[in-house]
């Protein structure tokens, strides 16, 4: 399996990772920038690591300065074991509250088999870290790096500023640029999601007026600060129509019933019309947790912003 190489200019790279089931083709990527500072942020799943290390061997990456880590999702972290042992003299950066899980990776795999069954398999079970090789955000306080701490897709993500780069993970949500070159976002909202905490962390980085967004999946978007006000937006369109699907009744059919009034009503998801089957089946998939992830929130009585 071979990586595909995207280069946004002479520093940047997106090292998009071969599709580990069918349909998730251009799907998992990492971000590489060469410079000054080397690092990658994040590492993709474990059975795509042979294919990133060839990769960064291709892309002429001897060392790196930092492994990042946006959040411990395998499909983000899973490599990170294989990954650091390639670079055994580099630090891994994550979140603190990440970096038991990576140091003992079974109760994040035993988690990820349940939330994720067959996908998890395909993804493959996360290798353990030395943890002497784990360090927390503070250890980028004298660099050009910055860390944001960005929970809400998940309550450890960061994400990281660098120059004029605002590399987001998930805390932006999916956003893909189709064949057609139409856009289509969607959120990235699964259970646990914490909502409120993710529009603060929006607004943190609005605040922070970033210049391109790198998306975690999957490609860069310029007008970073637009593109972060639409995903919000639409957080809160996506609120509004799941909370009013499940004023209908919560059923078997809740999931189903939100799915076809979000692909009526938000228009960043026009685009899932031209996707070919498996990437459809794929995103409905992904469309049911994000789905969860609203249902549960509103379940706790909070009421809608």
């Amino acid at each position: 399996m071979n990586c595909n190489i995207k280069k946004y200019s002479d520093n940047l790279f997106l090292i998009i990772l071969p599709p580990v089931l069918p349909g998730f083709e251009n799907f998992i990527g990492v971000w590489l920038y060469k410079g000054d500072k080397t690092f990658i942020v994040d590492v993709g799943t474990s059975s795509t690591a042979e294919a990133l290390l060839n990769a960064l061997r291709e892309a002429g990456v001897e060392n790196l300065d930092y492994i990042l880590l946006t959040h411990i999702h395998v499909d983000h972290a899973g490599a990170i074991g294989e990954i650091a042992a390639g670079f055994p003299g580099t630090p891994v950066v994550c979140h603190r509250d990440g970096i038991p899980h990576l140091a003992d990776p079974e109760r994040l795999w035993k988690g990820t088999k349940k939330a994720l069954g067959s996908i998890a398999d395909a993804y493959g079970p996360v290798k353990p870290v030395p943890p002497d090789r784990l360090f927390d955000p503070s250890l980028l306080d004298n660099s050009q790096v910055v860390p944001v701490m960005t929970p809400g897709h998940s309550i450890h993500h960061t994400s990281y500023i660098f120059n004029d780069y605002l590399f987001a993970g998930e805390a932006a949500g999916v956003y893909y640029l189709l064949p057609s070159g139409r856009g289509y976002m969607r959120p990235a909202t699964p259970p646990k999601f914490f909502y409120d905490l993710a529009f603060e962390s929006i607004d943190t980085l609005i605040s922070k007026s970033p210049g391109k967004i790198c998306y975690g999946h999957l490609g860069l978007k310029e007008n970073a600060v637009i593109m972060l006000k639409e995903h919000k937006k639409q957080l809160y369109l996506w609120e509004n129509i799941i909370r009013n699907e499940m004023s209908k009744g919560k059923d078997d059919d809740l999931v189903f019933r939100c799915i076809n009034m979000l692909l009526m009503k938000d228009a960043f998801l026009t685009g899932f019309f031209n996707m070919e089957e498996k990437m459809k089946e794929r995103e409905k998939y992904f469309f049911g947790n994000s789905i969860k992830g609203f249902v549960d929130y509103i379940g706790t009585g909070t009421a809608s912003k």
